[in-house]
């Protein structure tokens, strides 16, 4: 029987170094019960500790009166409300191509036109064409002047 020989094991080159326990230290803030109330209870369906929405909420408040970005989300969301909004109307238009749906659907592309600078000419004489003959061929084309109107209205809220 052959002997085994036992290897020394290898020891850690890098010593391990405990970490000092850091405690953390909380201070007490005055404030009125129910806003206490309110704090706790969007903490609690937030799932984190109160001082954290807080820290969170201020943070975001902080964040808000110097960052340039939250008025570009707002030019954004505008952008959006505008295409939503003609989308809508088109789509109406189409499947009750009426006089009031016709002229809502040029008053808001109007709008468009008028506010946003964006030129609805072509997608306006889709929807003359459309409302004097229908065809299916219009309807297609008509998204995709609406598909360039998004584009052009979300690059314009950049």
């Amino acid at each position: 029987m052959a002997t085994q020989t036992q290897v020394p094991e290898i020891q850690n080159q890098t010593p391990t170094v405990e970490k000092p326990v850091v405690r953390t230290v909380y201070k007490r803030v005055k404030i009125p019960a129910t806003i206490y109330e309110y704090v706790r209870n969007r903490a609690k369906a937030r799932g984190m500790p109160m001082w954290q929405y807080i820290l969170q909420s201020v943070n975001f408040y902080e964040s808000s009166l110097r960052n340039v970005s939250v008025s570009d989300a707002t030019k954004a969301q505008n952008a959006s409300y505008y295409v939503i909004k003609a989308t809508m109307a088109i789509t109406e238009f189409i499947h009750k191509p009426k006089k009031d749906n016709y002229d809502k659907v040029v008053k808001i592309l109007n709008q468009i036109k008028d506010r946003k600078k964006v030129d609805t000419t072509v997608l306006l004489q889709l929807i003359e064409r459309y409302y004097n003959k229908r065809r299916k061929s219009l309807i297609r084309v008509m998204m995709q002047e609406l598909i360039k109107l998004n584009i052009e209205l979300m690059t314009k809220a950049q």
